[in-house]
């Protein structure tokens, strides 16, 4: 929003204060200032002069020499203008003026000296087009500024929207000059909410039905309007708040807009079918050509003002084509009203408008200024070149006529929400200050809010903490350190594990920890068919992407993996979140599960099985040294078929009976359904489950003191089918028992041609440990023999 100083000057003497000042009191009180500039400061150097002789140029058929006066000095100036004679006032950039991002230069001109540029409408950036220089009236004085000519001389402040978006009262000129006079604590000299009108008597065959859809609406006829152009002060105010000007009827509305923040419209009476007006509200596929030239096609409970059984505006966004004030208007129907903001909002994101009027009105607007905002509109009306209209008494309806808001509170609350001791005349005079009628009994005040601020903006005692904490300044208030007594945390189990989790997943391993939105499609909430039936649907309106609340942490990584598979060779995430899953349809709320979910892309092509395999193997060693992390070796895994898992590529891992963690591959069906093109390792841990194995067996001690002899090793390679689970043959060697077996894994996988077909060459590492003696070479040999033989009576074929 931009604001003119010189238009709020008008309000409030801001002119006898230092204007850094007058900017740090609204950047600390106030909103945020997003730019300061000074209008069109360019054409300072643009001059009004008078021609006084003009020549043909010598040598330059097409050119013309002029001698040209601003009162005091003479200028050569040489011009391809043909539009110029002798005795015509014009604007002349002198040298140093920069137009059009081209500097202006004295300079020679086919060798005639040529002292700066006569300047047309488009160049001074009053047209696009125009055709010549520019030609003032006769009366122009010479040598004044452009800038003060056309009133541009004036500072406008660019404010951040953002800021005030809670206080439409500041969207308009009079509205910021009185909360900026009561921060500085200056006076306000002009009111234009209380112009004095005369009605004619009668209602000149108007009338208003009253609806429920608006807070109020009124109406009032005006006859004998003349359509020119606006005044110089009219004229140059809306262009310097970036507002086109249109014609001297239309632009009273634009500026009662940025003057007071209150929408108003104007119909040609001649246009309109009947003389009752109502707001109502559309029905599917109603249309309405609009100012703007469009003409859209209308969805359902859209809030359209009605003239007789015709819709002539979009209510409190744009009005209609068909009923507006051209230049042969010679009669008027005013519109003042306020509408309910939940009606424009849902206008706004429906039609897609949004305008000027729409984002004031979108704010929650009170009623109280509809009547006295005619009268202004009058008053304007006659300075803008309608001395003579007739105005007749306004009909309508104000629905919050008298409405107030009171808001009961004490000076010990105030004190303590603020964090500073303050006394009842300074709260009083703040108050009273900023609009708000106090009263005090003892330490107790009762505080009847402004109308200007009782629509949705101050409400409860909070919001007069944040009035009187702003106006004091919040740097005034000492920041002083919590008072609050030094207690032993409660311990919370789950977040320390969390904690270890993140610590050994993020620093010790390198994967990445994401966040992704508690919401599913339904495709998502299908991929663990487990969890179908319990999707919980989201009952308010939102993107079909997010239609469900969340049932697994899976979708939610895959994507993530899709958006990173071309940009990054390793992609390794992980995920600590809630999963909702509701049974049945009765009252009782959706059950939340907290969960960790990992997931790690191939990095080789996914026909490339070998290779997977083993960067399965891989993040199956990653999970198990995460739970030697917490302490927790005695897990047991084994093979499990899941839907959303590749059948021979599906592991569970349990703990004390209790399945913990799933692992697998990622079903092919699925890598085409979210467009995945490298295969997808997956894996799961149920949190809740996991503490509770934490607590009971994460803290003991699984210490055995290392032997004083060397460490040994053997390996050996067996043929099995390609489909034959690798954890058989382990198993079986764990039910040795042989002493010094301290662990069996699985160090290769090897398909190949060399195997044959539908076979795979298995290499098995045994990690052995004497706590007693040094291995012997007898030793190694009994050990592989005995392994060789177990293989071999079990119906293993050695490699």
């Amino acid at each position: 929003m931009k604001l003119s100083v010189d238009w709020l000057n008008e309000f409030a003497p801001l002119a006898q204060i230092p204007f850094e000042k007058v900017l740090e009191k609204i950047n600390t009180s106030i909103c945020e200032i997003d730019d300061v500039e000074e209008f069109k400061s360019h054409l300072t150097s643009v001059i009004t002069v008078k021609i006084k002789s003009l020549e043909k140029h010598p040598n330059a058929e097409k050119l013309q020499t002029t001698i040209a006066t601003d009162g005091t000095k003479d200028y050569q100036i040489v011009t391809a203008a043909t539009n110029v004679n002798v005795g015509d006032i014009v604007p002349l950039a002198l040298p140093g003026t920069k137009l059009d991002g081209k500097e202006i230069l004295d300079s020679e001109l086919r060798g005639v000296r040529s002292q700066g540029m006569y300047c047309s409408e488009k160049e001074l950036g009053m047209a696009l087009e125009s055709s010549g220089v520019l030609i003032f009236p006769k009366d122009t004085t010479l040598g004044i500024s452009v800038r003060k000519y056309f009133l541009w001389e004036d500072t406008i402040l660019t404010i951040d929207n953002k800021s005030i978006t809670h206080r439409p009262d500041l969207w308009n000129h009079f509205g910021f000059a009185r909360e900026l006079a009561s921060q500085l604590q200056i006076p306000l000299h002009h009111f234009p909410l209380q112009a004095d009108t005369k009605w004619e008597s009668g209602n000149d065959g108007l009338t208003v039905e009253t609806s429920e859809h608006a807070h109020a609406y009124y109406v009032c006829s005006i006859q004998n309007v003349n359509i020119t152009q606006s005044i110089p002060k009219i004229k140059s105010r809306l262009e310097k708040c970036g507002i086109r000007s249109i014609n001297n009827v239309v632009d009273v509305s634009n500026y009662l807009l940025l003057e007071l923040g209150q929408p108003t419209h104007f119909f040609d009476r001649s246009k309109l079918t009947a003389t009752s007006f109502t707001v109502s509200k559309s029905k599917a596929g109603d249309s309405l050509a609009l100012l703007d030239d469009t003409s859209p096609t209308l969805q359902e409970n859209i809030l359209l003002i009605q003239n007789g059984n015709t819709a002539v505006a979009l209510a409190g966004v744009m009005g209609g084509k068909d009923s507006a004030v051209t230049d042969s208007t010679k009669d008027i129907v005013m519109e003042s009203a306020v509408f309910k903001r939940e009606d424009v909002r849902f206008t706004i994101r429906k039609t897609n408008i949004r305008t000027e009027s729409a984002v004031r009105y979108e704010k929650g607007l009170d009623s109280y200024t509809c009547l006295p905002v005619i009268k202004r509109a009058v008053q304007l009306l006659k300075e803008n070149g309608n001395p003579n209209i007739k105005v007749f008494t306004p009909q309508g309806f104000n629905h919050t006529e008298s409405k107030t808001v009171t808001i009961e509170t004490n000076l010990q609350f105030l004190r303590h929400k603020l964090g500073k001791k303050i006394t009842l005349p300074e709260v009083t005079d703040i108050l009273q200050r900023l609009g708000f009628a106090v009263t005090t009994k003892d330490e107790s005040l009762s505080v009847v809010v402004p109308k200007y601020r009782h629509n949705y903006d101050v409400t409860i005692p909070e919001d007069l903490v944040e009035e009187i904490g702003r106006t004091i300044g919040y740097a005034s208030i000492r920041t002083e350190a919590l008072s609050m007594a030094v207690e032993t945390p409660i311990r919370n189990p789950l977040r320390e594990l969390e904690r270890r989790v993140k610590q050994f997943l993020a620093l010790e391993v390198g994967f990445n920890e994401v966040y992704n939105y508690s919401f599913a499609s339904a495709t998502d909430a299908k991929l663990e068919v487990g969890y179908e039936s319990s999707s919980l649907k989201i009952a308010n309106e939102m993107p079909e992407d997010h239609a469900f609340l969340r049932n697994s942490l899976y979708p939610g990584l895959i994507k993530q993996a899709k958006s990173n598979q071309d940009r990054f060779e390793s992609v390794n995430l992980f995920e600590l979140g809630r999963t909702y899953h509701k049974q049945g349809n009765g009252p009782e709320l959706a059950d939340e599960k907290r969960w960790l979910a990992i997931l790690s892309l191939s990095k080789h092509k996914p026909n490339d099985l070998s290779s997977i395999e083993q960067e399965f193997l891989s993040l199956r060693e990653t999970i198990t040294e995460l739970f030697l992390f917490l302490n927790l070796p005695n897990f047991v895994w084994s093979k499990q078929s899941k839907s959303h898992f590749h059948p021979n590529a599906s592991l569970v891992l349990h703990y004390d009976g209790k399945e913990i963690l799933e692992l697998g591959i990622l079903h092919t069906r699925f890598s085409d359904l979210y467009d995945v093109k490298r295969r997808v390792l997956l894996a799961k841990i149920n949190m809740e489950t996991l503490v509770e194995i934490w607590e009971t067996h994460g803290r003991n001690s699984h210490f055995i003191p290392p032997s004083h002899f060397p460490q040994g090793q053997l390996d050996l390679s067996l043929l099995l089918n390609e489909s034959e689970p690798t954890e058989s043959f382990a198993n079986l060697v764990r039910t040795l028992k042989i002493p010094e077996l301290e662990s069996v894994y699985v160090q290769t996988i090897f398909q190949g041609e060399s195997v044959g077909e539908g076979k795979k060459s298995v290499t098995y590492r045994f990690r052995l440990m004497s706590y007693d003696k040094t291995f012997t070479q007898e030793r190694f040999k009994e050990l592989s023999d005995s392994l060789v033989t177990t293989a071999k009576d079990n119906g293993y074929s050695l490699r």
